[in-house]
């Protein structure tokens, strides 16, 4: 008959495991965050003071509040949850976010929470867990709990919780200054979780330092009429449904400061395409297509949201920071109907634009493709401004102009261009950005120049032209000037 003994890990050895498990500043934040989303609290409040005697970084929400065994129980490694419900409202699951979170950045964390007249505080200690290598929990009497930051506003409300973070330990020993380096792990972690909980911007309210956070929509679902939605497949799995709906942005280059405001202003559209995965509406996985190799530059508008219930945790191999996932293989056939629909979708408006600048007439550039895998952009030598400005100038100038059309040619700055395509700046080279009244003088200057005989034909050739092609319905004032001009 087989034995078996009870045996408790050091806490010491443990809790250092504990503080290595992967957490940035800005997952571990999420993952608080998490808790005042399951404690169904309306209102959240983020504070922190990086010049304070002791800095601190708190998170103080209108929840439900824990009585005294509840707050136990959270407090405990592995918090029991046999009585939690699985619901949209519930984004714990391994019962260690709290505690794995919160000495991934400090030696030292408090919970506060208060239930109609009950309040009670515990609090972690990493030097008493050090000395007694136990798991040793503070009970802070009245005394303590009023000398907290921000004890008094919770004091307020009539259930809530406030968590509390000190003695920064690794941001301190890694910063050359401690402020600078804490400011901006706070602002990495307001736009961290603005956009992990956009999908509950109208549920609760999360401020920062009084600052309610933006809503990072990663899909622009509001650019209606430019951006655009495939249709969503639900996909049954072992009682559990997974949705999947294909998004297509805007191009690039099109973007409003509004939109990229609401895309978080990323650095490189390119980089952020792929899957977006959501467990019980709370982005998780995000920015990669998870290794179905179809990465490129024309899928880079493209995006799927995959919605995932808690039910389905281990078959999504979620870990415990719950920022990743893995997609099962037996429903990666499946999924891949809304990955190829997001694909054309994206391919077609990527190429839109430069099928619509090669389709004008009287371009500006020539693009020939001279053998496989190569292609050259010259100047339209049939460009009306150009022949107009050859035929007034001399022999000696014609050399002129044509060894600076080959230098402007050559030195074309392909890279830069691409690059910053990529990075999703908005490239401000274009006729859109061109005022229509310059464009009128330009070509009334043209006119004036030319015999008047030959007037009315050059100017129907510049209004055909790319360049000018913006103010041909203005063609009848153009000739009333030149007219008036003679």
């Amino acid at each position: 008959m087989s034995k078996y003994i009870t045996v408790k890990p050091p806490a010491k050895s443990l809790v250092f495991g504990i503080r290595a498990i992967g957490y940035n500043f800005a997952t571990a934040v999420a993952d608080i965050i998490d808790n005042s989303i399951s404690a169904n609290a309306s209102t959240l409040h983020i504070y922190s003071d990086a010049l304070a005697k002791k800095p601190y970084f708190c998170f103080l929400d209108d929840g439900e509040g824990m009585n005294e065994g509840d707050l136990s129980n959270a407090m405990l490694l592995g918090s029991d949850r046999t009585s939690k419900e699985d619901s949209e409202n519930e984004l714990g699951r391994f019962g260690l976010g709290l505690k794995s979170a919160s000495l991934s950045q400090c030696r030292e964390f408090i919970v506060m929470s208060k239930q109609g007249s009950e309040i009670n505080a515990m609090a972690f200690e990493l030097d008493e867990i050090e000395r007694t290598n136990e798991w040793r929990l503070k009970i802070l009497d009245s005394n303590e709990i009023s000398g907290l930051p921000h004890s008094s506003d919770l004091l307020k409300l009539n259930t809530g919780t406030l968590v509390i973070w000190t003695d920064f330990d690794k941001l301190s020993d890694s910063a050359k200054s401690f402020e600078n380096t804490f400011r901006a792990a706070i602002e990495d972690a307001e736009n961290h979780a603005a956009l992990v909980f956009h999908r509950f911007y109208d549920r609760i309210q999360i401020y920062f330092d009084g600052r309610r956070i933006e809503k990072r929509d990663p899909f622009l679902l509001e650019s209606i009429g430019r951006q655009q939605s495939g249709r969503t497949q639900i996909i049954n799995v072992d009682g559990s449904e997974i949705a999947v709906t294909p998004y297509t942005l805007p191009y690039a280059n099109t973007l409003t400061t509004k939109e990229k405001e609401l895309l978080g202003k990323p650095k490189s559209i390119f980089d952020d395409q792929g899957f977006y995965i959501y467990r019980n509406k709370r982005l998780i996985f995000w920015g990669s297509w998870m290794r179905m190799g179809v990465r490129s530059e024309l899928n880079k508008l493209a995006r799927i949201l995959v919605d995932v219930p808690s039910t389905l945790d281990s078959m999504w191999q979620l870990d415990v920071k719950k920022s990743s996932a893995k997609i099962p293989d037996k429903i990666k056939d499946l999924i891949w109907a809304a990955v190829k629909d997001s694909m054309v979708r994206s391919t077609r408006t990527t190429k839109f634009l430069g099928i619509k600048e090669q389709s004008a007439v009287n371009r500006v550039w020539n693009r020939t493709l001279i053998r496989d895998g190569e292609v050259q952009y010259n100047i339209n030598p049939d460009n009306p401004t150009l022949t107009i400005l050859r035929g007034l100038i001399g022999k000696e100038e014609n050399n002129l102009l044509d060894a600076l059309l080959s230098q402007l040619e050559c030195f074309l700055p392909k890279g830069t261009i691409a690059n910053d395509s990529n990075d999703a700046l908005k490239i401000l080279n274009s006729a859109e950005t061109e005022e229509e009244g310059k464009l009128v003088d330009q070509v009334c200057r043209f006119l004036l120049l030319l015999p008047p005989e030959i007037q009315n034909e050059k100017l129907v050739e510049l209004l055909a032209s790319e360049s000018y092609h913006k103010v041909s319905h203005r063609k009848e004032e153009i000739i009333g000037r030149i007219t008036n001009a003679n």
